[in-house]
């Protein structure tokens, strides 16, 4: 097991970059052909060429819309997608998650968070995502989001009180970490709040659960040591 643990990680990370190569090397062929049709051998190719090219693609797009008029042609651009009624519906949803996700200026995830979901007890980790604010002007709620584990590309959104949320110390590089690895890999830093009222709650052990079973396992009506279950089964079997 302890050889499958090491290679299994490696044998994954392998396989995913070779797909993308693969997907990257795929994306750019079709430019290849009419390329090497000019210079007289329209079948040359040479695996690795495309993936090349989409890099040098991928390049020259960012040169270009960094500059002052690549940024107003990528604004024009935008604003004529979003005026498409049903390119606007996928393009703006999936173009604003991308760049809140790669955002080098941190404009994107404020911060990790916890709070208590799906009930009390139980902690669900999320990124902070914007403000909601209330009629009343009281302190706004926050929007999160909750990505699903292993893929953290998928997840949804909540709209939660701030004080039903609590900081943590974790970087959104440590908390995809966790769940990608589907909680195997707990960050070192990462410490659940301890104003937890456990007190006023029930709390079952196991002796109590073997004292409100029955010897052949079934659970005995009633609550543990009021006497209720035991009597009514005794009755039964009578």
């Amino acid at each position: 097991m302890a050889g499958i643990s090491v290679i299994a990680p490696l044998a994954i990370t392998g396989f995913v970059l070779w797909t993308l190569f693969n997907w990257l090397d795929k994306f750019s062929r079709p430019l290849i052909r009419p390329l090497a049709a000019v210079l007289g051998d329209a079948d040359w190719y040479h695996r690795g060429v495309g993936f090349a090219l989409t890099l040098i693609i991928l390049w020259v797009v960012g040169v270009v819309t960094t500059n002052v008029v690549g940024k107003r042609l990528l604004q024009e651009a935008r604003e004529a997608l979003d005026r498409l009624p049903l390119v606007r519906t996928i393009y703006a949803p999936v173009r604003q998650l991308l760049e809140t996700m790669t955002s080098p200026e941190g404009a994107g995830f404020k911060q990790v968070i916890l709070f208590e979901y799906p009930r009390k007890g139980t902690w669900t980790l999320a990124f902070l995502a914007g403000d909601v604010p209330f009629d009343d002007g009281r302190r706004p709620a926050h929007s999160v989001f909750v990505p699903t584990a292993p893929n953290p590309t998928t997840g949804f959104m909540l709209i939660v009180p701030s004080e039903d949320i609590r900081a943590t110390n974790l970087t959104v590089e440590e908390a995809f970490q966790m769940i990608v690895s589907a909680g195997v890999v707990v960050p070192v830093s990462l410490r659940l709040p301890a104003s937890i009222d456990v007190a006023s709650r029930e709390i079952i052990s196991g002796d109590t659960i073997a004292a409100a079973t029955s010897g052949d396992g079934d659970l005995v009506g009633g609550q543990p040591g009021d006497g209720r279950g035991g009597s009514a089964k005794k009755g039964a079997q009578a």
